[in-house]
């Protein structure tokens, strides 16, 4: 099967939740969690405990860490800025996949991957998302036809 395609911001953030959700289905509720309840926790102390400059530190702190445990519920908008530094605006490639693995060709540069070294596979309703060897390989569902995303579901 043979393509070609470009990774838009909304495929590229798309992408990374796949990975980071198949890395750890609870990862971003665990980490949101956390951060809450630190900041609710440093911001009881220091309403309840010191009585100077303390509590104005403790407090900003503390508003901080609810503010990253918000954050982290919703990882869409810190993807969407990583993808102005991924350097893959503007970008074509094409993608040759068989049943030993898939070789992408692009602007800059190309990569072999047999199957065998693709750690962590999956998909959405926007992307396929590849991980193999430190790289993730975002392959959007509207370059797609139908059975072309039937034979990708194989794949996975």
């Amino acid at each position: 099967m043979q393509f070609n395609y470009e990774i838009p911001a909304d495929e590229f953030v798309a992408g990374q939740i796949v990975l980071h959700t198949a890395k750890d289905k609870r990862r971003l509720v665990k980490r949101a969690l956390g951060y809450t309840l630190l900041g609710v926790l440093l911001g009881l102390v220091a309403f309840f405990r010191y009585p100077d400059l303390g509590p104005l530190l403790l407090m900003m702190v503390a508003a901080y860490c609810v503010y990253a445990g918000i954050t982290n519920l919703f990882p869409q908008r810190y993807f969407r800025k990583g993808y102005s530094r991924s350097g893959l605006a503007g970008k074509n490639y094409h993608a040759e996949l068989d049943d030993n693995g898939f070789l992408v060709s692009g602007d800059s540069s190309n990569w072999r991957v047999a199957w065998t070294e693709v750690s962590i596979k999956g998909e959405n309703k926007r992307v396929f998302m590849f991980y193999a060897k430190g790289d993730l390989f975002i392959f959007g569902k509207k370059y797609l036809t139908e059975e072309q995303q039937k034979d990708m579901r194989c794949f996975l």
